[in-house]
């Protein structure tokens, strides 16, 4: 598997401030000045009050001198609260079945059956759980396809075959087979119901579900969601609502660039904020941008604009504010992800030594040892997670059992014991 073995051209040296240099006429300052209505925006925001929904729109339609200051400012409110720590985990990532019932126009991890296997064996599991723990890896990330017993009367009794009616039964006992080997499970399951949640509570510290967008317009025919039921964002809320009343700690995020209006991305990071307002279980925010492919519907699609990647990533650490973690993924962002960290991200997700990442196949991870120099030279440090956050390590979230396990694998911070880093087993 390929592998960046130097840094990215953009990201040597001071990445964000060279780069943003090339946008005005020095480095991170605007050539312009800070209008009026912007600086009360963002002082006002600095200063602990709500972003209003009408000001984060406002601030999406930012010309491009103006970023810097919404840049500057989202950069401000990550450090007081996270301080100048970025964080990743190290993972093993668990295609369980790649069969869905879904058809999203932007997908390239579905398959039909016949054009793979209907699912990974539980030896597979074990071996990849094995093998993960043995590099060190923490996170054993479980990705399936939505729900695919309800449209493949094959995989269905192929699964029934080994005990199991459902995909969630089986995600169950996978993640405990996992947990056995000390490493810790962390489940993205699709919509599921409350009992299938606590099931998998007992041996995930942490679960995940992607809200994407909150619009019911992208369901319509010609858009990304079209003929997806398990893409209703009423749906998906409805489990994370639950998530919420199971107080499991939950990462969710939008996707940027699937035929959404900037209006739908900013009500879409309001609907998690008001779900993590009634529940507080909401860990992490992922800001994941479309990336084309050929053969996908969508493929003919542009990639978001970058400057439009670097405002919703601000945005959102204006909505969130200082204490959510934010993440963008590294690899879906290899010459720029370093930027990002200019706009307020503190999480760059999980790096694995072993596995290709199975949504996004042609993007290969960063090499660990090349990205902690590049965040190191921008006056970071990076340290290594579960996948579970560290202000998450408590038993109002994790069952005592497990709650053992995990603080057995943490310093006193919360992070995997330090080390050198080294991902080039690729």
């Amino acid at each position: 598997m390929p592998t960046f073995d130097k840094k990215p051209d953009c990201c040597t040296g001071t990445a964000g401030a060279n780069y943003l240099s090339s946008m005005n006429s020095g480095p991170y300052v605007s050539a312009g000045t800070q209008s009026p209505e912007l600086r009360e925006i963002l002082s006002g925001v600095e200063n602990g009050e709500s972003l209003r929904r009408e000001d984060a729109i406002s601030l999406s339609k930012l010309e491009r001198e103006q970023v810097p200051f919404l840049l500057q400012s989202a950069s401000r409110i990550r450090d007081n609260g996270k301080g100048r720590t970025l964080t990743f985990s190290r993972n093993v990532f668990v295609p369980l079945t790649q069969l869905c019932r879904n058809r999203c126009g932007y997908c390239t991890f579905k398959y039909e059956p016949g054009e793979g296997p209907l699912f990974l064996a539980p030896e597979e599991v074990v071996g990849m759980a094995k093998k993960g723990a043995q590099l060190g890896c923490t996170e054993l990330l479980f990705v399936t396809g939505d729900k695919p017993e309800l449209l493949y009367p094959v995989y269905r009794e192929a699964l029934g075959k080994l005990g199991y009616e459902s995909t969630a039964e089986y995600l169950i006992a996978m993640g405990e087979a996992g947990l056995r080997e000390r490493i810790f499970p962390h489940t993205n399951l699709g919509l599921a119901t409350r009992d299938e949640l606590s099931a998998l509570r007992e041996s995930n510290p942490s679960m995940g579900l992607m809200l994407e967008n909150i619009s019911s317009r992208l369901l319509k025919k010609g858009e990304a969601h079209h003929g997806c039921p398990d893409k209703v964002p009423r749906h998906r809320m409805k489990t994370m609502e639950l998530a919420g009343e199971l107080r499991i700690p939950w990462t969710s995020g939008i996707l940027v660039g699937i035929g959404e209006t900037w209006e739908e991305r900013i009500d879409s990071l309001y609907a998690l904020k008001e779900l993590n307002d009634a529940f507080g279980h909401i860990q992490e925010i992922i800001i994941q941008n479309f990336s084309p492919k050929q053969g996908i519907i969508m493929e003919k699609y542009p990639p978001p604009d970058f400057i439009d990647m670097l405002k919703i990533v601000a945005v959102s650490r204006l909505i969130f504010g200082e204490g959510m973690n934010i993440q963008i993924p590294p690899n879906l962002n290899p010459g720029t992800y370093p930027l990002f960290v200019e706009a307020g991200v503190n999480d760059l997700g999980g790096v694995s030594p072993i596995t290709i990442d199975y949504v996004n196949p042609e993007a290969p991870w960063p090499k660990l040892e090349i990205m902690r120099e590049i965040i190191e030279d921008l006056g970071f440090t990076l340290r290594e997670r579960l996948p579970v956050y560290p202000e998450f390590i408590d038993g109002k979230y994790i069952n005592d059992d497990l709650l053992r396990l995990v603080r057995d694998a943490v310093d006193e911070q919360g992070y995997v014991p330090s080390e050198e880093v080294s991902n080039g087993a690729y």
